[in-house]
């Protein structure tokens, strides 16, 4: 395994992003969008991307940030407060990109990225804001890995046949 000594910031326009791998064909759209689409993305304040950057600056890993909100009807009640569950769909900031480069895969970097978001969703928007929830929707290959980071399934029907699972992580649970 590499050294992984790594630190997170925003991506920068001047950043190289074209050795970032992915391995597996099903993560390509992962690597295209930080390749391709990304900076753009940022530039535009459509997208936020955080990167797990090494010393000598060699991308490593990355996490997308976008503002979202979350059907939770039928699905999970908001106990603290109840007028809350009267609305259709409630605030929520989706992760709506993570990857690890291949390299570096079980290092620990992704649930990193995945804390890192959350401390900056809990402190920066959250307290500003107002936001309850961080979604995401996880390729079946992630779910674990979400459940891990305390991620919790919304049960739709059919659930199993599709591609992306829906999940959310109540900010208020957090200890």
């Amino acid at each position: 395994m590499p050294e992984t000594d790594f630190y997170i910031r925003k991506l920068e326009q001047t950043d190289t992003v074209q050795n970032f791998k992915t391995g597996n064909s099903s993560f390509l759209p992962l690597k295209t969008f930080l390749q391709k689409q990304a900076k753009q993305f940022q530039q535009a304040s459509i997208a936020q991307t955080y990167v797990a950057v090494t010393g000598d600056k060699n991308i490593i890993g990355y996490v997308t940030l976008i503002c979202s909100e979350i059907d939770l009807q039928n699905g999970y009640e908001v106990a603290d407060c109840s007028h809350a569950n009267h609305y259709e769909f409630l605030p929520a900031i989706k992760i709506a990109r993570l990857a690890v480069d291949t390299r570096y895969r079980g290092s620990g970097i992704g649930a990193t990225l995945v804390a890192y978001s959350i401390a900056l969703i809990t402190d920066m928007i959250a307290e500003n804001v107002g936001c309850r929830f961080v979604v995401t929707d996880a390729k079946s290959e992630a779910v674990s890995f979400y459940h891990k980071q305390g991620f919790i399934s919304l049960e739709i029907e059919n659930s199993q046949a599709v591609e992306h699972h829906l999940m959310f992580l109540d900010l208020m649970t957090l200890g």
